[in-house]
């Protein structure tokens, strides 16, 4: 089992940790409603430093990333990133990942449950590609969210991060030897930014965030701030049985950018109409949050299943995402959940369950 660079630290704090794909990671501090609150109403921060990077380069590695992912790269340019799903040739999906554009090469920032997968993938669809991949090792990855997150990391990298669009990056210097980056994000519909860098610990980063009141997050409250943001993550709420128009952000699919692995099916999807199911959002009446695979009916009628659930803290309800099938649901309708035996009401929402400030 991984140590996380950073564990003296989380031990520090309290950290209840639990193994993750390979990693020891922190779940939780003390509280969780109160991880959650600071995040929506301050500032929090989460290691992700147990996230893989791996390097393209070569002078086809832009059309041959292209070719397998559903984003259009050919329209990023050095300091953009994009996030991406990959597919299958049926449009089901295999992965997701972080792109992120340099000069002279690529890095994908993947989640590390996934990274031996699509490393595969990769692997065979380079046949004569000039292409190159190479990983970068343990590198340092903490993300800053919240309304309030804009001043202690403009603070720590040194430079004003202000100016940055989304999902933009810019590159500081850690120290004489490692260079960072840091890039804006929104991944719980507030404002929020990565800093990573490969090789360093970003340990004195993460003490200056501390002292500047920064409060610190488990992957336990990071899973409730996602689902209050009605984000789909992969082996959750998409996978190898989902198609990915039933499941992808809007912002993961480009529907301009021509052929890559999967597009036909996206393609007749979009343009004829048939996707029958869809990620929804629930209100669960209660207290006992529904699981994945947990199955909705709608009287005797089974319409789908569950893919992810939680009491959310910010909304004060029981909330979850399904995959229903669209033709036998409506905002009308009152569902059920099967919970161990327990039917737990339920009706669709619109997602994000939360806005917030982003």
């Amino acid at each position: 089992m991984q140590e996380l660079r950073l564990q003296p630290y989380h031990d520090l704090r309290g950290a209840i940790f639990r193994p993750e794909a390979g990693w020891s990671i922190p779940a939780g501090y003390s509280s969780l409603d109160a991880e959650v609150r600071a995040v929506r109403t301050r500032a929090g921060m989460i290691d992700l430093s147990d996230r893989a990077k791996i390097e393209l380069t070569g002078s086809e590695r832009v059309p041959f990333l292209d070719g397998l992912v559903t984003t259009d790269l050919k329209i990023i340019g050095p300091g953009m990133s994009t996030y991406a799903l990959l597919l299958n040739e049926k449009s089901r999906v295999l992965g997701d990942l972080r792109v992120y554009a340099f000069a002279d090469s690529l890095v994908l920032d993947i989640d590390p449950a996934q990274k031996d997968s699509i490393l595969r993938l990769l692997e065979k669809a380079r046949v004569s590609d000039d292409v190159e991949f190479r990983d970068l090792g343990l590198c340092g990855h903490i993300e800053v969210h919240g309304p309030s997150s804009e001043e202690p990391v403009a603070a720590v990298v040194g430079t004003d991060v202000r100016s940055l669009t989304d999902n933009a990056f810019l590159a500081f210097s850690v120290d004489r030897h490692h260079e960072g980056r840091a890039v804006r994000l929104r991944t719980f519909r507030e404002d929020g930014y990565a800093i990573w860098s490969a090789g360093a610990s970003l340990a004195e980063l993460w003490e200056a965030l501390v002292r500047r009141d920064v409060t610190p997050i488990g992957r336990d409250a990071a899973e409730v701030l996602r689902i209050e943001a009605g984000v789909p993550r992969f082996g959750a709420d998409m996978g190898e049985d989902t198609l990915a128009l039933e499941v992808a952000p809007e912002s993961a699919i480009s529907y301009t950018k021509g052929c890559y692995l999967g597009q036909e099916i996206v393609a007749r999807g979009t343009y004829v109409g048939q996707v029958r199911r869809k990620l929804v959002g629930l209100r669960v009446e209660g207290d006992l949050p529904p699981v994945r695979g947990d199955r909705v009916s709608k009287g005797a009628r089974d319409v789908g299943f569950v893919t992810s659930g939680a009491w959310s803290p910010t909304i004060g309800w029981v909330i979850a995402m399904a995959l229903l099938r669209l033709d036998d649901v409506s905002a009308k309708d009152t569902l059920f959940i099967n919970r161990g035996g327990w039917d737990l009401r339920a009706r669709t929402v619109a997602v994000p369950f939360v806005r917030g400030t982003a």
